[in-house]
């Protein structure tokens, strides 16, 4: 899964120009301030939805929480999960073939198999 990280604002920083940014990045430790639940709640995501919890965790697995993002990445990452947080297998379309940390204890569980089944 390819990333694009837009370091553009690290460079007008650096050389001390101080161009407004129309991407409006948004840190990744700063993910639960109001200001930027508000702001994703105003784009349409839902903050308490299991396809949010899901994207916001594989951002912060792989940006350690110092990277940037902005609302229409979110949204992208978003749609690679289902409903329940599972990642959707983009070559099948089928969901529920990666075992995470969240969804391991759900795949433990007996299955009780009728004596009708056994004897077959």
């Amino acid at each position: 899964m390819s990333r694009i990280t837009d370091y553009g604002f690290l460079f007008q920083t650096t050389f001390g120009t101080s161009k407004t940014n129309l991407v409006n990045n948004i840190q990744l430790s700063k993910m639960n301030s109001s200001s930027v639940q508000k702001q994703l709640k105003a784009a349409g995501i839902d903050t308490n939805s299991k396809k949010y919890k899901a994207a916001l965790s594989e951002m912060m697995k792989n940006g350690n929480g110092a990277m940037f993002t902005n609302v229409q990445a979110i949204k992208n990452l978003m749609s690679q999960y289902d409903k329940n947080g599972d990642w959707i297998d983009p070559n099948t379309g089928l969901t529920g073939l990666a075992v995470t940390d969240e969804n391991r204890n759900s795949y433990k569980h007996i299955i009780s198999i009728p004596e009708s089944s056994r004897e077959e």
